[in-house]
């Protein structure tokens, strides 16, 4: 695999992580289609089925799993979706509960702890492909939801009973934000406050939209004026998630107390100089499964990674990892 050059204009963090917000590169048109999958307390989420020619009944599927804010039509989950179905994977592009498409379908708010959300859809696709494997690529937020759902799954968590981990082939996380506490500890730092405008940005955007359809969202006071992350899921992530509070929130939501558990072929890609995930809320869990590998990059930011290939051309590594990453394995 291509190792990663970072663009020679681009060799900071911060700049790639900018980027990401200003260039997003080619965008596929959306072309899927939808599948409901039934949660708890009769909600929904919404995943997108990319379409293409016929394929094997025994080609992997994939699911992608968007971060914080996203949805299935995040830049990066559409270019990447359309490659791995050009290589004859099936794919999938999860809407987290109450993102996207599943917008009116659940009123609670996904959050980094949805690991039972996850499930669901692997037992989906495990109960339309009996002859499929399963592999997952979770993206920031996505990566912890998807790693604490391996550990949970392994250990027998009741979260995500009936799930077989073993038909799950391999998972990828990238920048997963494994210990929220640290990671709104960084957040409220002074150097990182145009990201948490960024991020506040779009999370108000879905606010007012879910506030358009839900009653427990518009019993919620708007003001005092929202500044941080922490602050947003102690006035809506905690609450309306069922969690007593923030500290609460993130003590159980965070994967790192599950690493130890996976028994699923995983690697974690961390950039050393991501400016949203800090490399040592990786290095603080401590992980000893050998199930684990981490794959560490310099100067490729949170999930920007605009590199240069052995031409000297312009790419999108990021995408070029999760693809031959998640397409590394022959199937029948």
């Amino acid at each position: 695999m291509l190792a990663y050059r970072p663009h020679p204009l681009l060799r900071s963090g911060h700049l790639q992580t900018l980027m990401l917000g200003f260039s997003y590169g080619d965008r596929p048109p959306h072309c899927a289609t939808e599948i409901r999958i039934r949660l708890d307390e009769g909600e929904s989420l919404v995943v997108h089925e990319e379409h293409g020619g016929p394929l094997h009944d025994a080609a992997p599927t994939a699911i992608l799993i968007h971060g914080l804010g996203g949805n299935h039509r995040s830049p990066y989950l559409q270019r990447i979706a359309q490659q791995l179905r050009l290589a004859g994977i099936r794919t999938w592009r999860v809407d987290l509960r109450g993102s996207g498409a599943g917008l009116s379908l659940a009123w609670r708010p996904a959050h980094a702890g949805s690991s039972s959300d996850l499930a669901a859809v692997v037992r989906e696709a495990h109960d339309r492909y009996p002859k499929s494997t399963v592999r997952l690529a979770g993206f920031s937020l996505g990566g912890n939801v998807l790693l604490k759902m391996l550990g949970e799954s392994a250990a027998g968590g009741p979260l995500c009973n009936r799930l077989d981990v073993n038909r799950i082939e391999f998972a990828l996380a990238v920048a997963p934000p494994v210990n929220l506490h640290d990671c709104a500890n960084n957040m409220d730092r002074y150097s990182r406050r145009v990201y948490t405008r960024y991020y506040l940005k779009v999370l108000d955007k879905q606010v007012e939209l879910r506030r358009d359809l839900w009653p427990a969202w518009q019993a919620i006071q708007r003001e005092p004026k929202v500044k941080t992350i922490r602050q947003f899921d102690a006035r809506y992530t905690a609450p309306l998630g069922g969690f007593r509070d923030t500290n609460h929130y993130y003590d159980v939501s965070s994967a790192d107390q599950w690493l130890k558990y996976v028994v699923t072929p995983t690697t974690i890609l961390l950039d050393r100089h991501d400016p949203v995930v800090t490399p040592h809320s990786i290095e603080r869990a401590h992980i000893d499964s050998k199930f684990i590998r981490m794959e560490h990059t310099s100067h490729g930011g949170h999930l920007g990674y605009l590199g240069i290939d052995d031409r000297g051309k312009t790419m999108r590594w990021m995408d070029h990892y999760v693809i031959n990453s998640l397409n590394a394995h022959q199937f029948g």
